[in-house]
């Protein structure tokens, strides 16, 4: 039975006129007499509708088709080819893309310069000092990546005592200096993160306090 007869057979066991099973398909009437009449046959695209639509595997419709099963059947296996080729096409370029992303990703952090600094010149009156100790000023800034960076502290107070932390974002000191004069350049290394800077004064007498600070941090 060729695919024509078997598309004829399926139409009349589902009692569809030529006119019903062509609107179906969106094809013209004289399209579904040409295929049932074996003057052409339908094409691989077609052939998986009508065998999803009535259900059926697509080696059913073919089947004893002599005269033509073997090319559809060919074009069957060709296209899963291709679709199998365009999988593996994509997977290659998302893996590619990926990895391109990952290493612009980082580059640009490697490129990324952290470069922090905090200064101020302030006077203090005995009505902002009533308390046993000020904070001063706090501080933020980032690391994009472990590395070392250079901390410069400059910090005086005509007063008491000035106590300068760095923390990370978990409250675990990295740095901390104490002294009426705070002077200090070194090398410091840091894990990547976030990190706050804290200035607090203390020890002070005198109703008026004047507080210097100068404080820089770069790679």
């Amino acid at each position: 039975m060729s695919i024509g007869e078997q598309i004829n057979s399926l139409r009349k066991r589902n009692s569809l006129s030529q006119d019903d099973f062509a609107n179906m398909f969106h094809v013209s009437r004289q399209t579904i007499s040409n295929w049932e009449n074996g003057k052409s046959y339908p094409d691989l695209e077609m052939i998986i509708k009508i065998s999803n639509y009535f259900k059926i595997s697509v080696d059913e419709l073919l089947k004893n088709d002599t005269k033509n099963d073997t090319k559809i059947v060919e074009k069957i296996d060709d296209e899963k080819r291709k679709k199998r080729k365009y999988f593996i096409l994509l997977i290659v370029i998302c893996v590619i893309g990926s990895a391109l992303i990952l290493i612009l990703y980082n580059k640009y952090q490697e490129s990324i310069a952290v470069n922090f600094s905090m200064k101020k010149h302030e006077t203090y009156k005995s009505t902002e000092i009533k308390e046993l100790s000020l904070n001063v000023a706090n501080g933020y800034f980032s690391v994009p990546k472990n590395e070392k960076l250079d901390v410069q502290v400059h910090g005086v107070t005509d007063d008491g005592k000035l106590h300068l932390t760095i923390m990370n974002q978990d409250n675990n000191i990295y740095y901390r200096l104490d002294g009426q004069e705070l002077n200090d350049l070194q090398t410091l290394y840091f894990e990547k993160g976030s990190y706050i800077i804290q200035i607090v004064a203390d020890d002070f007498t005198e109703d008026i306090i004047s507080i210097e600070y100068n404080i820089d941090i770069s790679n």
